[in-house]
């Protein structure tokens, strides 16, 4: 149930701002932040490593979008039934944007970044 408090979305500002907004309204999380981080250990021992800090997060302070971890999907294409895998792109050294909620206990990993 969404209180008369609830954060609202402008859609106005850059990528992050946009996907700050979606989380907050979404999640009715009032704080965060969006960080840039690099994978410093692989999938499925994965530790990442904001770019503001100096230390390792690992695996057990982390929750990850799916599609970024190995996964197996099974689809039907002209009747036919087909298997498609897909890698496991958190590997050592790949850029990602996580979401850091204001209690600052857990970071979410949402997507791959080229910055």
């Amino acid at each position: 149930m969404r209180g008369t408090f609830a954060p609202k979305y402008s859609g106005e500002g850059g990528p992050f701002t946009k996907l700050r907004e979606a989380i907050q309204v979404l999640g009715y999380n009032v704080g965060g932040r969006m960080h840039g981080a690099i994978v410093t250990s692989d999938y499925p021992n994965l530790s990442i490593r904001l770019d503001v800090d100096t230390i390792d997060t690992p695996n057990v302070f982390l929750t990850c979008n799916p599609q970024l971890i190995p996964h197996t999907e099974t689809v039907n294409i002209n009747g036919q039934e087909a298997t498609i895998e897909y890698p496991n792109r958190l590997v050592k050294g790949a850029r990602v944007l996580v979401f850091e909620a204001e209690h600052q206990q857990d970071l979410y990993v949402l997507a791959l970044s080229d910055k």
